[in-house]
């Protein structure tokens, strides 16, 4: 199969028909299209957000969110959006080769306790197909996003924290990490790693759910230890 064939089916079919897609996908691990054109999609959602993201910093600067020495505001004004703005494509050009880089890494950790040692790069084909559902939910919630008030861009979330009035808790915190798109994408390359490994998937889910399980609580109880007092 050639790279483009694997880029469709790999789009398409590792939504609806996951084993035999990442069988395919095993077979032939090409990635590097798919890899770019889902950190190309990725960067473009992030542009189109930027006078959205730029308005809401000046937002907050304005009712004082962010502490700012008074003789800094009209500095900060012209610097913060920019910079902020900056932060967000390079992050989004980013944060995808990130986490198929984590999830290729505990993959891999875990191929070395199975009865196959299986190759980084078939891992990392898996890590960028099973992405898919994030970026979904990246473009759905970049659609939300684009509607609401600039003001309330922050609590913009797909997350069962968006059933939740904006506080300081570690509940609240812990419920901003869980998504169903994040969940999908877990499941997905649960799969795609026991059919690397060929075997069953439901010890790989569940590995995979227990480390985004734990780097949940951990960031959650940062996130809530650091949360200025009296927000929300």
């Amino acid at each position: 199969m050639s790279e483009n064939g694997q880029i469709h089916y790999g789009r398409l079919k590792v939504l609806t028909s996951p084993g035999k897609a990442f069988e395919a996908i095993v077979e032939q691990p090409a990635f590097l299209k798919s890899s770019l054109l889902i950190s190309g999609v990725n960067f473009l959602l992030a542009l189109v957000l930027v006078p959205k993201i730029q308005a809401n910093v000046l937002w907050m600067i304005e009712q004082g969110t962010i502490p700012i020495p008074p003789d800094q505001v009209e500095m900060m004004r012209a610097v913060v959006p920019k910079v902020t703005a900056a932060g967000s494509l390079i992050s989004a050009l980013v944060i995808p080769w990130g986490v198929w880089l984590v999830v290729a890494a505990l993959l891999k950790l875990f191929s070395a306790f199975s009865a196959k040692s299986t190759p980084f790069r078939v891992l990392f084909a898996v890590a960028v197909y099973g992405y898919i559902p994030i970026l979904i939910g990246t473009i759905t919630a970049t659609l939300i996003a684009l509607v609401v008030p600039a003001e309330n861009l922050q609590q913009v979330s797909l997350s069962l924290a968006s059933f939740l009035p904006h506080q300081k808790s570690f509940i609240y915190s812990f419920l901003t990490q869980c998504s169903p798109f994040t969940w999908w994408s877990l499941i997905l390359w649960g799969t795609g790693g026991a059919a690397a490994m060929q075997i069953r998937p439901g010890g790989t889910v569940a590995y995979l759910f227990g480390c985004w399980l734990l780097f949940a609580l951990l960031s959650s109880a940062l996130a809530f230890w650091k949360a200025p007092t009296g927000i929300g």
